[in-house]
């Protein structure tokens, strides 16, 4: 009602002048700080106000508008949970280069390709939802393109088009074609007010003398059998995309391959990627990328506001928790450190142990100190530090491990623990095959385990499989010939957990398994408390079947009583019901596991 008021008495004021012959440009009296002009009321004057001095107003500022960061993927790019350390994906780093101005949301997947993942329910369409004008997209996909066979109809694409073709704006097959998904995910992201940019895959550690081969730079220059045409180059079909749509683009593939070849073949592999494959990125190389992708974004005056300076301190995993455990019974667990852009460029990492814990650079190690000084050189480090917690009374133990380098705090590292007196029930487990085809047992708890062993079994390559949506290194195992079209119990992989000082009560049984180059692998799940195998016990009723190459989660709710320093030995037998002529048929294994609890 105010600001209709002012616009009628401005309207009654210019009819009076008007009226008068008062001139157009006769001057009204405006209130500089507020935006409506107030006008001088003549029938009730204020007071007179003594003028002050003009100012020149400052020009306006504009807020940073919060802002999210999308990122669509694969398995390169996903989060992983700590049980995965120290696999990560790139895309987890990315929060540490970014201001809390922006959120970055991961929607990478395990497993999608450009064409997989547009098609997903509950993927593309959900990341569309979500978008708002002003948010960004990052776009990385490549690795599951170049998938053959089978998974090539919901995967596979070609780097341009189908037809062996190179160029991407004449393809008769679209589907088929990584250009063309390069170019809806841009359109789509625009239609919905983002701004899209791409990254080029990361290399494959594929190494020919000190260089990344064309393979490991997705560059596929052989036709792979029962194709027509090769794959062709994925990085140049995107970079065509960028360049043609007017694209950020950030070479991924590039700044890997000076990443890794820098490291070399033997350290990229101690440091750079899991030991399962040639793909996966550990902690510090997925801090690298993310570290490459943001300067270059930054370089190119691309999220310039919201990318900041990250520490260069990282570990793998973030905090150490050590639950409940026996008062005087030391346990280990494993950090992983590492460490970039440091100053002075070589010197001592130094780390700091709180009451209850020691730390030493060897598991096994007879000299555990609560000052542990690791010399570097070239500015960074990537060292394995073990960390022992020994209770010595019935209490909680929770505080940090610091670290420091050249006099300057890079940060620390939670760790806890109760200390319970002997007698009290404790969770523990054993578990095998948690690392491609690693055979070293993982323990927790008041227990010991030896290494699974291959019993008249050939080992396999191992092979990527999604387990819970996440790309893994699984082990196989060859199941064909004449002497395993059935259960044989000459061949089998076989387990062995022993109670320590206390009964361990196991309550689960369970592994990851499927067939892998064809349907027909079956497999039984026995145990026995005696070396030999006599007198064992079968788990599964009906022998275990699985869907080609699709990991199933095969476990089993049971009641075993291992007496203390007494052995409980699983075997699992794998067979081929196809027939002795059938070749190329394995069982795939990942993360064998006996649990329960220890304590009489």
């Amino acid at each position: 009602m105010k600001i209709l008021l002012k616009q009628l008495s401005i309207l009654l004021v210019c009819f009076y002048l008007s009226a008068c012959g008062g001139s157009s440009d006769d001057s009204i009296n405006i209130d500089p700080i507020v935006t409506d002009p107030v006008i001088t009321d003549p029938v009730d004057p204020e007071p007179p106000v003594e003028p002050e001095p003009p100012v020149d107003p400052e020009p306006p500022v504009d807020p940073i508008a919060d802002i999210t960061i999308h990122m669509i993927g694969d398995s390169t790019m996903t989060e992983y949970d700590q049980s995965r350390k120290p696999q990560a994906g790139w895309g987890e780093q990315v929060p540490m280069f970014v201001s809390d101005k922006a959120t970055v949301r991961n929607w990478a997947r395990g497993g999608r390709s450009s064409r997989s993942f547009y098609y997903e329910d509950g993927l593309w369409n959900l990341v569309k939802e979500t978008i708002k004008t002003g948010d960004y997209l990052i776009i990385q996909f490549g690795h599951n393109d170049q998938k053959l066979g089978d998974a090539y109809e919901e995967f596979g694409t070609y780097a341009y088009c189908s037809d062996g073709t190179s160029n991407g704006e004449d393809c008769l097959d679209t589907e088929h074609s990584y250009y063309q998904f390069l170019k809806k995910y841009v359109k789509e992201a625009r239609e919905r007010g983002a701004v899209p940019i791409l990254m080029t895959p990361i290399v494959r550690k594929y190494f020919s003398g000190a260089s990344i081969r064309n393979s490991g730079l997705h560059d596929l220059e052989s036709v792979n059998t029962g194709e027509l045409f090769a794959r062709g180059n994925y990085p140049a079909a995107m970079k065509e995309v960028a360049v043609l749509l007017d694209v950020p683009m950030v070479d991924l593939t590039a700044q890997t391959k000076a990443i890794v070849e820098k490291y070399g073949d033997q350290a990229a592999t101690e440091s750079l990627y899991i030991s399962a494959d040639s793909t996966h990125p550990q902690v510090l190389f997925a801090t690298l990328i993310a570290k490459a992708a943001m300067k270059s974004l930054q370089q190119q005056e691309v999220l310039t506001d919201y990318i900041i300076e990250a520490t260069s301190f990282i570990s793998s995993p973030e905090t150490l928790q050590w639950n409940d455990r026996y008062v005087g019974v030391a346990n280990v667990k494993t950090l992983t450190l590492s460490a970039f852009d440091l100053s002075p460029n070589a010197g001592n990492l130094v780390a700091t142990a709180p009451d209850g814990f020691l730390l030493s650079n060897a598991p096994d190690s007879t000299n555990w100190t609560t000052i542990l000084t690791v010399p570097y050189e070239n500015g960074a480090f990537t060292e394995k530090m073990y960390v022992q917690f020994t209770p010595y009374s019935e209490k909680s133990f929770n505080d940090s491990i610091s670290f420091f380098a050249g006099g300057i705090d890079l940060g620390a590292v939670n760790v806890s623990g109760n200390g319970v007196a002997v007698g009290n029930g404790l969770p523990a487990y054993s578990r095998w095959f948690t690392e491609g085809g690693a055979l070293a047992a993982l323990t927790d708890g008041p227990i010991t385990a030896q290494d699974a062993n291959v019993v008249n079994l050939d080992t396999g390559s191992v092979k990527t499989f999604a387990v819970n949506e996440q790309d893994t290194g699984v082990a196989r195992f060859r199941v064909y010939g004449p002497d395993l079209v059935s259960k044989n119990d000459d061949k089998y992989l076989e387990f062995a957990v022993t109670a320590a000082t206390q009964t361990f009560s196991i309550d689960t049984i369970s592994a990851w398994m499927t067939t892998s180059g064809g349907s027909t692998v079956q497999a039984d799940i026995q145990y026995s408390f005696n070396s030999d195998f006599s007198n064992p016990v079968s788990l599964n009723e009906d022998p275990i079947s699985f869907s080609k190459d699709t990991m199933l989660l095969t476990e089993y709710n049971v009641t075993i009583q291992v007496l203390a320093e007494n052995k409980l030995y699983i075997r699992i037998y794998p067979y081929n019901a196809a027939g002795a002529d059938t070749t190329g048929k394995y069982l795939a294994v990942y993360d064998v596991k006996v649990s329960g609890l220890s304590g009489d």
